[in-house]
């Protein structure tokens, strides 16, 4: 008996991953490129749209987009920005747009630090010059040079030894005038204004202040120094203002005596003082009166 061949079933099955999941899938994809693709095409088109000073908006934000966000910009809130959604900016003051004080502020700081050196380096040439010059280096512990709130101090003392002034007087010693004219050329080169204090020791006279004071006294001794001053080639419109302040504004330094306080008082002014005192010069008696009520009311 013959064998019958071996019969072979061949059984065929679906693949259970059809196009079912993988056709879905490449949907998002290409959804989302012609997402990406529209995006690019609307910033082309508002960059294309934009005048200069709006792209300029944009690309500050772009930069710094938290701090313009927080701080306010420009096209920040402003109705004529290509970009809508911006509305309006939380910290905006009157009106669409808030000035960003942050650029203003940072180059206030800078301008301050720029002055204060150039103060430093005006006392540094000072100290120079009073080291240089043998005649000069015998009087350089009667001066006093400091930095303060309102520029650079430089204050000429009297000593036991080489006294500005005279008791009671208002005369310029030579040591004075010999100071006063090695700082008459730096003072002058200087972009800066200064004003003159004059002092006074805690002498009095015998009639007090009914007559000739040392309000007089410490008056006459700065308005002496400011003559010396523009003999030795300062311009007088360097100076705006003259104190005298007698006996009030004593050294307080145990190392000077009582007679140090017969001294001058040059303030080389920084930039913010100087605009006070100036102003302050300028005011008119309508404004003084408004200010006094302004002080008066707080």
């Amino acid at each position: 008996m013959k064998n019958k061949p071996e019969r072979i079933i061949i059984t065929k099955k679906k693949s259970s991953h059809g196009g079912g999941h993988h056709g879905g899938s490449w949907k998002i994809a290409y959804a989302d490129f012609m997402t990406a693709m529209m995006a690019l095409f609307l910033v082309m088109w508002l960059i294309a749209k934009a005048s200069p000073q709006e792209l300029q908006g944009i690309a500050e934000y772009f930069r710094t987009p938290l701090l313009v966000g927080n701080n306010g910009g420009k096209n920040i809130s402003d109705s004529e920005s290509p970009i809508p959604g911006g509305g309006d900016d939380v910290s905006k003051m009157i009106g669409e747009e808030k000035q960003n004080d942050l650029n203003s502020q940072s180059e206030n700081l800078e301008t301050k630090q720029l002055e204060k050196i150039q103060l430093i380096e005006t006392a540094r040439k000072i100290f120079e010059l009073f080291e240089i010059d043998p005649r000069l280096k015998k009087l350089a512990p009667n001066l006093i040079i400091e930095l303060t709130e309102m520029g650079l101090r430089i204050q000429i003392l009297a000593t036991d030894e080489k006294p500005m002034f005279d008791i009671g007087s208002a005369v310029i010693h030579p040591n004075m005038q010999e100071i006063l004219f090695a700082l008459a050329p730096i003072l002058n080169s200087l972009p800066n204004k200064i004003t003159l204090s004059g002092h006074t020791d805690e002498r009095q006279y015998i009639t007090g202040d009914r007559g000739y004071s040392n309000w007089e006294l410490s008056a006459d001794r700065a308005n002496a120094s400011r003559r010396e001053l523009i003999a030795g080639g300062l311009d007088s419109n360097k100076i705006i203002r003259i104190i005298a302040l007698a006996d009030t504004v004593g050294l307080n330094n145990p190392n000077y005596s009582t007679d140090a306080n017969r001294r001058i008082s040059i303030l080389i002014l920084n930039k913010s003082a100087q605009q006070y005192i100036e102003d302050e010069n300028n005011m008119t008696g309508i404004d003084f009166l408004k200010q006094s009520q302004s002080i008066q009311s707080e």
